[in-house]
């Protein structure tokens, strides 16, 4: 009985079944088949799997991809997934008893050439599987590895749940975390109740163009990192992959939420918001009193400011006329139009 490809079991000559499983479910299932195994045996499978190397292999899937995401406190988180970046979402930092690791976790070897090596084939290519003999493996793919996955980073990333991070605000127990700037969370009920945690940090070099960058990925079961942080509420999303491939979403209930103090939104709340604070939009439908029909429409008004402002350059104003043709057009689209249309549209609405 040894595990095959897809996290799977081979049993005798049983034909393996073709059930087709994604990276985190293979990684979940093989590690459930690992635990039954006596200790001395664990390395010996590992290297069947071929962990690190399919893990290379799924990152390839959001390499280039770029990130942007408004934020409710006014900055606007912008990072894109670079190869460099994989070797310290995993930690390999923390491997410090493997030579090579060593010399990455001292920046002796930068993350770029680590990572070419580690997917090279040449004279100075690195075996990955290597790294398993570190002591501190378990303990990494426990919290780390084991999850790993591109989809499950972009499922944390699309919960909507954000906080502006300060590492001297965890209190029960020292971190090195100084660098996260933000970090996303979620918690998974499917994953012993653990929560997921991605965080990014911040590139400063004085430039107008600063962005953030991809820093750490981790499960743990407690909610430590997230206690005393500050919560802030995500806008929209906006991905675009390495084939220039857009995707756009608004956050219209985080939104509304940010507006809450708005002088439009108090003369909604209560009558007009759900227990959330979200706009109650059957009971403006139903409304007859022009007045908070008016309030609502300057509401919406508001809204189209913070979603889609940050995607225009310095300078750029628009008028309410201005505002009220495009949110015609969202609402007759269906859809939430991503701010190259916006720009188009507009365009459109002056020349007539």
């Amino acid at each position: 009985m040894i595990p095959n490809a897809n996290g799977g079991l081979h049993v005798g000559l049983c034909i393996e079944p073709t059930v087709s499983y994604s990276l985190e479910e293979k990684s979940e299932n093989a590690y459930k088949c690992l635990l039954g195994f006596p200790r001395r045996h664990l390395f010996f499978w590992r290297k069947i799997l071929n962990i690190i190397k399919n893990i290379i292999c799924d990152y390839e899937k959001i390499i280039k991809t770029s990130i942007t995401i408004p934020l409710s406190n006014g900055d606007i988180i912008k990072f894109t997934f670079n190869p460099q970046d994989l070797p310290h979402l995993l930690g390999l930092q923390h491997l410090v008893d493997n030579p090579i690791l060593f010399e990455y976790s001292e920046k002796r070897l930068s993350a770029t050439e680590l990572y070419g090596r580690m997917c090279g084939s040449g004279d100075d290519a690195i075996d990955t599987d290597e790294f398993e003999n570190s002591a501190y493996f378990n303990e990494l793919f426990n919290g780390r590895i084991r999850y790993f996955s591109s989809e499950l980073i972009l499922d944390i990333i699309r919960a909507r749940q954000i906080i502006k991070f300060d590492f001297s605000k965890v209190k029960n127990f020292s971190t090195k975390m100084d660098k996260i700037e933000y970090m996303f969370w979620k918690k998974y009920k499917n994953k012993d109740n653990k929560y997921g945690y991605f965080g990014i940090g911040f590139m400063s070099s004085g430039k107008k163009n600063d962005v953030n960058y991809p820093n750490t990925f981790f499960f743990r079961l407690d909610n430590d990192y997230l206690e005393n942080q500050q919560e802030v509420l995500p806008y929209s999303l906006m991905k675009r992959n390495k084939k220039g491939e857009k995707f756009f979403e608004i956050y219209w209930e985080q939104v509304f939420k940010s507006l809450e103090k708005n002088k439009h939104y108090k003369k909604l709340k209560n009558i007009y918001t759900m227990e959330e604070g979200t706009i109650d939009k059957i009971a403006i439908m139903n409304c007859i009193d022009d007045s908070i029909l008016k309030h609502y429409e300057l509401l919406q008004l508001d809204a189209l400011d913070l979603i889609y402002l940050p995607y225009m350059k310095d300078g750029f104003r628009w008028t309410n006329d201005e505002k009220r043709f495009i949110l015609k057009k969202i609402k007759e689209s269906d859809k939430d139009l991503p701010p190259n249309e916006i720009k188009r549209l507009l365009n459109e609405y002056k020349q007539k």
